[in-house]
């Protein structure tokens, strides 16, 4: 029994350092386990958490004039009153994108990218890493532009640079392995690039969960849903649709 014990502990301990299919051990949170975890999105992103972070951000979402531009601050009491977007559409390169809409049954509701030009994004979708079309204005039923507070634009840039030499690696469905730079999932390669080139954290512990054998908490893993990053005290508003 004691080797058992120690064999899950060894287990789990690498896990959080990021090797990955690691299938045994018990977590927090109530009936998951990990290797369903990694298959099952909702149960990494419980659909009660997103509905409430996607609630919060209605009752208090607040825009914000960009890094580069002098636009008019908006309250959430002046965009409920109308469909139209609020804010000038991102642009400029470095400037994140989430949208609560569902994404092809991936991660549910909603997906992240990060500007590449005025054309262009770079996200993680089913296929890898890929350039997609900057044009979720129209073609996304809601659209945040979100940048972080403590960067300039050029370090923005540098992030989306970050992002572009991404391209072509797989999907990580592994959501709690954040650590691994060999896969990414969409709101995972936008969090790495700010983590790996400036240290700055935008993942919160909504989805985050202990690892724990015999009920001794061993580590915490971490995963962050897109909503995450608009809903985050290190990151503002720019754009709503």
């Amino acid at each position: 029994m004691r080797i058992k014990k120690i064999i899950v502990s060894i287990l789990a301990f690498s896990m959080v350092f990021g090797l990955e299919n690691i299938k045994v051990y018990a977590i927090s949170k109530p009936n998951i386990s990990y290797s369903e975890s990694i298959t099952n999105t909702n149960k990494v992103f419980n659909p009660e958490t997103v509905d409430r972070l996607w609630d919060e951000l209605n009752d208090n979402l607040v825009i914000e004039p960009d890094k580069q531009s002098d636009f008019i601050r908006y309250s959430k009491s002046v965009m409920s009153v109308s469909s139209e977007p609020y804010g000038s559409y991102p642009t400029r390169k470095g400037v994140i994108l989430v949208t609560a809409d569902k994404w092809k049954g991936v991660v549910p509701l909603g997906h992240a990218a990060i500007v590449y030009s005025d054309q262009k994004v770079i996200e993680a979708l089913q296929d890898g890493v890929v350039i997609g079309r900057n044009d979720w204005y129209k073609s996304k039923s809601t659209c945040f532009g979100v940048s972080v507070r403590s960067t300039t634009a050029s370090q923005d840039a540098q992030a989306a640079d970050y992002c572009y030499e991404q391209l072509n690696k797989e999907y990580n469905y592994n959501y709690y392995n954040m650590n691994t730079r060999k896969k990414f999932y969409c709101s995972h390669l936008v969090w790495a690039a700010y983590k790996d080139l400036f240290g700055i954290d935008l993942n919160t512990p909504e989805f985050d969960i202990t690892l724990k054998v015999n009920d001794i908490p061993l580590a915490t893993v971490t995963a962050i849903h897109p909503l995450e990053l608009v809903n985050n005290d290190l990151t503002f508003v720019t754009y709503v649709k």
